[in-house]
This record gives structure tokens, sequence and C-alpha cells, in this order.
């Protein structure tokens, strides 16, 4: 079993109610998730106070739909996770064009610095319309 040195938590990205009526929260790799969630699906400049939060990613969603564009994608994404999460270490990116829904589907495999040894993978979507 993996020792912990730290314990993470995190606004629960669905606003989910407790019995108690407050908002659900993540915890350990669930809060990791949902900040990697967060630096891809924020777009640049919309975060009130911190409008250098995220990445220029959706800029590129408008560009040709290519390999060469995904790869773009792929760059700017670590970037932006190197950026503002320094718990995570990217193994894998790997982000497809996929043209007949005008969308790029993007597996992301990484492990967390304090848990060696552990590997997540999660998946997104990126809209281009």
């Amino acid at each position: 079993m993996a020792r912990r040195d730290a314990t993470w938590s995190d606004v629960d990205g669905a606003f989910s109610k407790q019995t108690d009526g407050d908002i659900q929260r993540d915890t350990d790799i669930n809060a990791v998730e949902n900040s990697l969630n967060n630096i891809v699906a924020t777009m640049k400049g919309t975060r009130r106070m911190l409008p250098e939060f995220a990445q220029e990613t959706y800029g590129l969603l408008f560009e040709p739909m290519d390999d060469t564009t995904a790869r773009q994608i792929a760059e700017q994404i670590l970037e932006g996770i190197a950026a503002w999460d320094d718990r995570v270490t990217v193994s894998r990116i790997d982000i497809t064009p996929d043209y007949d829904n005008s969308q790029y589907r993007m597996r992301m495999s990484f492990g967390i610095k304090a848990l060696p040894g552990e590997q997540k993978e999660i998946d997104f979507v990126l809209y281009t319309q």
C-alpha cells in the first residue's frame, strides 16, 4: 500500500450536495483529476481574479483540424499543467482529431508525485465548434 504524506480536497465539479445540504467535496485522486479538468477546460482570461490561469488551447480549436494542431494543443495543455499543478507528472498525452464530430479526443496518463508507482488515465473531449 502506498504511503500518504498529503491529502488534497476540492469542490466537486458537479456541485453535488451532501446530506447536510453543503457542497460535496472531492478528495485525493478525485481532487487532482478535478484540478486537471479545470486546467484543460478553462479558457485563459476567464477566471475571475486569476486571468492568467490555464493555457491558450481555445485559440487552437479554431485552427485547421489536423495532427499538427493536435500536437500544439497537447503542448499547451502540458505547459498549463506544469504551471498550475506541481503534484502531477504526465507520462503520456494523446490527442486525436475526430473529424466526424468536430472535436478532439484526449487521453492523458499521469502519476502523482506523492504516490509513486500509481498511474491514472483520464479522457477529455475538446469541441471545435
